[in-house]
């Protein structure tokens, strides 16, 4: 994701856009065309793989499906979901970016995939104030004021959303 998404907006923002991203193939998530749903199949009962949504494609914003880099992520103390296939990014200095998965709109029907959206206020150390995106199990999680490290090969990050749920994790780049 470009640093142009996460603005001052960033609350206003996230409740317009519905957001998607990879399925983690490591726990056998993946289906085949009849079962998964992808831009042009069927309506289908779990999502796609992470490169069946092409950039530009009905609900499609951008999508980080084969980059370097990974991530762990829990939401509440739930057993931990790995992501990978994302890209790290450092802005001027003064900004850092994790994406993995599929960054998608409201036009994207269906199932949605596992994605994570990573945006902090510092391009190295520690952190407070930032945004965190997380898609799991169908369900998204967006945190405002998230804390933690990030560095150009990795990071860890913790929050809480407005209705309560913890959500944290570690990523290598």
């Amino acid at each position: 994701m470009n640093g142009s998404i996460f603005r001052p907006a960033l609350p206003a923002l996230l409740g317009a856009l519905a957001l998607a991203g990879c399925h983690d193939a490591a726990k056998g998530v993946g289906a085949q065309s009849a079962e998964s749903h992808a831009p042009g199949t069927t309506m289908g009962v779990v999502p796609g793989s992470c490169g069946s949504y092409p950039k530009g494609a009905p609900g499609v914003i951008n999508t980080y499906c084969n980059g370097p880099a990974k991530v762990t992520v829990s939401v509440d103390g739930k057993p931990a979901h790995s992501l990978t296939g994302g890209a790290c990014s450092q802005g001027d200095g003064s900004s850092f970016t994790l994406n993995l998965g599929v960054l998608g709109t409201r036009e994207l029907a269906g199932p949605r995939p596992d994605y994570l959206g990573l945006k902090t206020p510092v391009g190295q150390g520690e952190f407070d104030g930032g945004s965190l995106i997380v898609n799991v199990d169908g369900k998204s999680y967006v945190v405002t004021a998230g804390h933690g490290s990030v560095s150009p090969t990795g990071g860890s990050f913790a929050g809480t959303t407005r209705r309560g749920h913890k959500v944290q994790g570690a990523f290598t780049c």
